[in-house]
């Protein structure tokens, strides 16, 4: 079977349940050729592109694995998304079609319907479209081909020891790489995907004793949220993994989680290398800081001498994207390696370290300082739980640093508890307590916005 033709070759054991409903085997394979039917009757053809923009999970679910049956690409949309941005990324993707609900849902199931004649894929076509942060705002949809997401998904499942009879409870974003690669590990690996609709605390804490998932995928807040709101919930015998990934872990939160019995496997990855490209499996007992573990097989990495800049390489990797202008840009080197712009080192066992966004570092008093690391030191005051550092524009240090944080301690604690720990320039010249620090649908700090919140909070004071 060639890589990519995974996307249409359903593992036998594979099933998705969804709203106390189970889909597997025949039965999911007969709602997958109706839907098919049903959007090639509103005029979808093979090479379209077919974007859904309603967050609907059950549609995104289907939609993942019905359009490469059809010779078609997948675009889903963040539904959060002001309709300026919808507008711009759907013509930076190209959008042939646009599903705003669910309608073509509507009775899929007790259609009756011959079977779908699907289209055998080349491994290198494109299968999936994503939006990641352009430069200055504008929009950049990634362009995922069929052996980008069939090497990921192998790898993982052979790190994650995934198998025949594990169950995955979904509950990351669909519009993700994230959430998507654990529908396609499960199809790969014969497990059960476990939809659910939420992923709020309690929400999740019943779904985790009802399904008894063995594995799990949280991002740092949704983990952050748990453990606040039932710090006493012990997690079930059966959880073998905790995939942590999609945005920089705080120290304190893993250490904590892990000193609970949480079965934490911080993970490193990103939409350009179709998800995975670290995870510390098994789960460790303690955890140093920025620790993704031992790269995928799949992918080699290497690390820019004099700054740290971590590059990758490898099947999973994406070559192009599609930018607002509508144009493509060229992602990898000649070489076929991605500049990940992140920060990173390689321990002398292998295991791959990493620190946050090399565009994120600041100058302040002649020291580059990156603000993640300050993050992660601030994150132990006591009192601090949740924390973003940031800087603005000072004539003798060139970037003052700020720290915004959530929490119950106070300023004058905070700044005391700074005084003691950190020195020199890697003390915050300033301190404000917030509500809630803005970050996007997978919990990474929104940095541009994290900036002028500071500036305007400084310039209040």
């Amino acid at each position: 079977m060639a890589i990519g033709e995974q996307l249409l070759r359903l593992n036998r054991s594979f099933s998705i349940e969804y709203r106390g409903k189970r889909f597997s085997g025949e039965r999911l394979e007969q709602l997958l050729d109706a839907l098919c039917l049903r959007l090639q009757a509103m005029g979808l053809a093979p090479g379209m592109v077919l974007a859904s923009g309603g967050g609907q999970r059950w549609l995104n679910a289907l939609l993942l694995f019905a359009l490469p049956r059809m010779g078609c690409v997948f675009f889903p949309v963040d539904p959060a998304l002001p309709e300026y941005s919808r507008r711009q990324q759907l013509r930076a993707a190209r959008a042939d079609m646009v599903l705003m609900d669910d309608a073509c849902l509507e009775e899929l199931e007790t259609d009756s319907v011959g079977r779908f004649s699907a289209r055998e894929p080349e491994p290198d076509a494109l299968r999936l479209l994503l939006a990641t942060s352009g430069t200055q705002g504008q929009p950049r949809i990634v362009e995922l081909s069929g052996r980008n997401l069939a090497a990921s998904v192998q790898a993982s499942c052979r790190r994650l020891a995934l198998e025949e009879g594990d169950r995955w409870l979904a509950c990351l974003p669909l519009h993700h790489i994230g959430g998507l690669s654990i529908l396609l590990r499960c199809a790969h690996g014969g497990a059960k995907a476990v939809l659910v609709d939420r992923s709020d605390p309690s929400t999740l804490k019943t779904a985790l004793v009802q399904s008894q998932a063995t594995h799990l995928s949280l991002v740092p807040a949704m983990l952050h949220r748990l453990l606040e709101t039932h710090g006493e919930f012990s997690p079930p015998a059966m959880l073998k993994a905790v995939v942590l990934g999609g945005a920089p872990a705080p120290a304190a939160l893993v250490e904590t989680a892990l000193q609970l019995g949480w079965p934490l496997c911080p993970s490193y990855g990103l939409t350009e290398a179709a998800s995975q490209v670290a995870t510390l499996f098994p789960p460790p007992q303690r955890w140093q800081p920025g620790c993704a573990g031992f790269p995928l097989a799949h992918v080699e990495i290497k690390l820019c001498k004099d700054t740290g800049v971590v590059s990758v390489r490898g099947p999973s990797i994406a070559t192009h994207a599609r930018c607002a202008d509508g144009g493509r840009r060229k992602l990898t080197d000649e070489q076929g390696w991605l500049n990940t712009r992140d920060l990173g080192r390689m321990d002398s066992e292998g295991r791959l370290y990493v620190f946050g966004r090399n565009d994120d570092v600041f100058v302040s008093g002649g020291e580059n300082i990156h603000p993640q690391l300050l993050e992660q030191e601030l994150a132990r005051c006591p009192g601090v739980e949740q924390v973003a550092v940031s800087a603005f524009a000072h004539a003798a240090w060139g970037d003052a640093l700020v720290a915004l944080y959530c929490g119950s301690a106070s300023v004058a604690q905070v700044a005391g508890w700074a005084r003691e720990n950190l020195q020199g320039v890697f003390a915050p010249k300033r301190f404000f307590q917030v509500e809630t620090l803005p970050r996007n649908g997978m919990g990474k700090l929104l940095r541009a916005e994290v900036k002028a919140l500071a500036q305007k909070l400084a310039q209040e004071e």
